[in-house]
């Protein structure tokens, strides 16, 4: 199954994704239509072309194997949105290598002899955890292969060979499958109740502007004195100092206002 795109699915289409915009803690994986959208978007809402890419030449990486959740050519296209070059053969400017299920024997003991770090995209949400958050960890071992096989080595491969690639395989693919449906569904739960709950934050700061907005402004003490006074003929300057006398008048009208009952 092929990692699709927030934009395409929010609108009830289907398309791959093959790039992330990440903002903080969330991330976002995107169509390279969609992609292109939102980066005009915030080019032009902040005026800027944003940061210019690394002038140092981008390592190469090499992808071998089918990885658990991606097609193939988008598999590629998401490394190369990591700022890698995908190379068919590992040499001195291999950053590391990305292992599937059933990866190349050659390419697999071209990086065991140059010591090439290796990424095992097998592991439950590993790949996709890269992707999302940018990050790409190489810490794992290699995995173990035969040399290239011929048809010849083929029919030799004993019913036990063969039942243990097998179970290999199927134990990876069961442990992406169990991660799709348990940990996935929870993450994006999370991810759309924190959404949720930002909404209705920003939908309630709207509602007390926009009230406040339509409400009187509040008036300082020396301004309900003013309009108290000018109310009960008094004649006071409309700047400076207010005399103790209507301060004092003002204070004896409204004693006690406050602590009257409500009549009902």
């Amino acid at each position: 199954m092929d990692t699709l795109c927030f934009g395409c699915k929010a609108k009830g289409e289907q398309q791959s994704a093959t790039t992330v915009i990440a903002v903080g803690h969330k991330a976002w994986e995107l169509c390279e239509e969609h992609g292109n959208r939102f980066a005009a978007y915030l080019e032009d809402l902040f005026k800027d072309e944003g940061l210019a890419p690394a002038v140092e030449q981008r390592k190469n990486v090499v992808v071998t194997g089918t990885i658990p959740g991606y097609e193939p050519d988008t598999a590629r296209q998401a490394i190369t949105n990591g700022g890698f070059d995908v190379s068919g053969h590992v040499d001195e400017n291999t950053a590391f290598i990305v292992c599937g299920i059933r990866p190349a024997p050659h390419k697999v003991q071209e990086a065991a002899a140059a010591g090439t770090p290796c990424m095992d995209a097998t592991k439950a949400g590993a790949f996709r955890t890269a992707v999302t958050s940018g990050e790409w960890v190489a810490e794992d071992p290699l995995p173990e292969v035969s040399a290239k096989k011929t048809a010849e080595d083929v029919r030799r491969e004993t019913d036990e060979q063969r039942e243990s690639r097998r179970k290999r395989e199927a134990d990876a693919m069961s442990a992406y499958v169990h991660w799709q449906k348990t940990e996935l569904p929870q993450r994006l739960s999370e991810s759309s109740d924190r959404w949720a709950e930002e909404r209705k934050e920003k939908e309630d700061a709207e509602t007390r502007r926009l009230a406040k907005a339509h409400l009187e402004p509040e008036l300082t003490e020396n301004q309900k004195i003013r309009a108290w006074a000018a109310a009960n003929d008094f004649t006071l300057n409309p700047r400076g100092r207010i005399p103790a006398a209507v301060k004092s008048a003002y204070d004896h009208a409204h004693a006690g206002q406050e602590a009257l009952p409500e009549v009902g």
